[in-house]
C-alpha cells in the first residue's frame, strides 16, 4: 500500500494542474507557489539575518525590502507562478557542484503535516542550484528565486529575459520541488505571515504601500 502511495505521489500526483483564476488588483503581488510561508525577513544593505540576499536569489543585487519563502513539498502544486505582470529584466541559473537537502528529517515532516518551517538555516539553501527571474514594476523590481532540493532542481522554467509576463500565469513547474524566495522592494509590505498557507496564482502575499 505504502509503495503505491509513493508511486502515485511521483508519478501522478506531483504533475496535478488545478485551474487557477487569478484575480489581482494594482498594486499587488501574488503567491508565486503553493505551501506554507516559511518566513518572512526584512532585507537591509542587501541582507536579511546576515545572510548574503542577492547570492540567495541568484541575482546582481538586491533592494531593501523584504524576502517571502515558501517550502513546495510532495505534496503541493508543483507549479510556480508569476507574481506580477511586467517585463523580465533579467533571467538566470546558477548551477550547483551537488546539491544537499534542504531540510533536514524534522523539517520535511513539517511541511508534509502543513507546519511553517524557515529553510534558510540549512546549508541547502545557501549553496543548492538555483533559477531567478526579474520582473519590473512601477514598485521596483520584484524577483522570484526557485531553489532546489537534494535531488537537483529538475525544473522547467518558461520565463525568459525580455518576456512580458502577467501576474498569475505559469512561470516554472518543480518536479522534486524545493524552495521558492519572493523579494518584494519597500515599496511593498507583507500580506502574509510565517505559518499562513497561500495558493499561488490567488493568494496576495504583498500589496504597494
Amino acid at each position: 500500500m505504502a509503495a503505491g502511495a509513493a508511486l502515485y505521489l511521483r508519478g501522478v500526483y506531483r504533475y496535478r494542474d488545478p485551474v487557477r483564476l487569478p484575480k489581482v488588483n494594482e498594486g499587488e503581488v501574488l503567491s508565486a507557489a503553493d505551501g506554507v510561508v516559511g518566513f518572512v525577513r526584512r532585507v537591509e544593505d542587501g541582507r536579511a539575518d546576515g545572510l548574503d540576499v542577492p547570492a540567495l536569489l541568484g541575482t546582481p543585487g538586491a533592494a531593501d525590502g523584504w524576502l517571502i519563502g515558501v517550502p513546495v513539498g510532495p505534496l503541493d502544486v508543483h507549479y510556480v507562478f508569476q507574481p506580477v505582470s511586467g517585463a523580465v529584466s533579467y533571467a538566470t541559473h546558477v548551477g550547483a557542484r551537488v546539491n544537499v537537502p534542504l531540510l533536514n528529517t524534522a523539517g520535511t515532516l513539517g511541511v508534509l503535516a502543513g507546519r511553517a518551517v524557515d529553510a534558510l538555516s540549512s546549508r541547502g539553501a545557501l549553496e543548492n542550484e538555483r533559477q531567478a527571474a526579474v520582473v519590473g514594476t512601477p514598485g521596483g523590481d520584484v524577483t522570484v528565486t526557485l531553489v532546489a532540493g537534494r535531488a537537483g532542481l529538475s525544473g522547467t522554467s518558461f520565463t525568459r529575459e525580455g518576456d512580458e509576463v502577467r501576474a498569475g500565469y505559469k512561470a516554472a513547474f518543480l518536479q522534486q520541488g524545493g524552495l521558492v524566495l519572493l523579494h518584494v522592494p519597500l515599496a511593498f509590505t507583507p500580506a502574509v505571515s510565517v505559518g499562513d498557507r497561500v495558493t499561488g496564482a490567488e493568494t496576495v502575499v504583498a500589496r504597494r504601500s
